[in-house]
């Protein structure tokens, strides 16, 4: 794990990333069953699903970002299919992280949520009872900006009210690390919640 050290202990505002941090990543067979619904290798379907994913994740529609991916109009049945195996590849979650997560949280740290995501797909995590006691959920398709940007993490510190320096930021892609840092927030990068455990002393 890489980034600005914690200081000592957790810091009063803690704001996570959600895929691959809090979920695990995309299960394999996933993005195979995605792949085969429109006739793609997986190499390629992967290329075309992250290449054409920022407008999606900035609150763009679904039907635009599928039409891309597959290069053509997307019919109203594959849209639906391909927006329910998306959505369920993103909500396999980490209970290793969110037990760690809760053990910091009745510490009395306050505990967001900042993630790059489409509408869709924040519904869906709003939804799920794990985060009925995070303070915010905060997603890129509702703030109109994706981290590593320096909007996204604008906007987050006027949600969370906390001073810059008092959020720890802690996402598995160093480029969102670094981007952290930039705007001023300390950061971690995560491999493992056994190391979040013990960069945080728990």
């Amino acid at each position: 794990m890489t980034g600005a050290p914690t200081g000592g202990g957790p810091m009063p505002a803690l704001l996570v990333d959600y895929g691959e941090v809090i979920s695990r990543p995309q299960p394999p067979e996933a993005i195979a069953a995605m792949a085969s619904l429109v006739g793609l290798d997986v190499p390629e379907f992967r290329e075309r699903y992250w290449g054409h994913r920022l407008p999606y994740d900035l609150g763009g529609e679904a039907r635009a970002f599928w039409s891309a991916v597959i290069r053509e109009p997307v019919d109203e049945q594959t849209l639906k299919e391909l927006m329910r195996l998306d959505i369920d590849s993103w909500c396999h979650l980490n209970d290793e992280t969110l037990a760690l997560l809760k053990e910091v949280r009745d510490q009395g740290c306050s505990l967001s949520v900042l993630s790059n995501a489409p509408h869709e797909l924040a519904v869906a995590v709003s939804d799920l009872p794990e985060f009925a006691d995070f303070d915010h959920l905060i997603f890129s398709a509702r703030i109109g900006a994706v981290k590593p940007d320096a909007a996204a993490f604008d906007a987050a510190v006027r949600t969370l009210a906390h001073p810059r320096e008092e959020i720890l930021f802690i996402d598995d892609r160093p480029a969102n690390v670094q981007g952290a840092i930039d705007a001023g927030l300390r950061a971690l990068q995560f491999t493992s919640a056994t190391s979040l455990g013990t960069e945080l002393g728990l």
